[in-house]
């Protein structure tokens, strides 16, 4: 079972921005970038790269 990662008000609109601009969606996604977000600070672009990535590697392995 996975827990709940906690986000303030800030966190939260950043993460909604970035599946938007990604064209995320779905409970996993958001689950991924806020883990990322929580492990980067929430540095908008070290985010980015970091989720791009993982998508990229997601993919591949489906």
């Amino acid at each position: 079972m996975s827990k709940k990662i906690e986000l303030n008000e800030e966190e939260q609109s950043l993460v909604k921005e970035i599946m938007e601009e990604l064209g995320l969606k779905g409970g996993k996604d958001k689950r991924l970038v806020s883990t990322i977000g929580k492990r980067l600070n929430f540095n908008r672009q070290r985010m980015m790269v970091a989720i791009k990535r993982a998508i990229i590697g997601k993919e591949t392995h489906e």
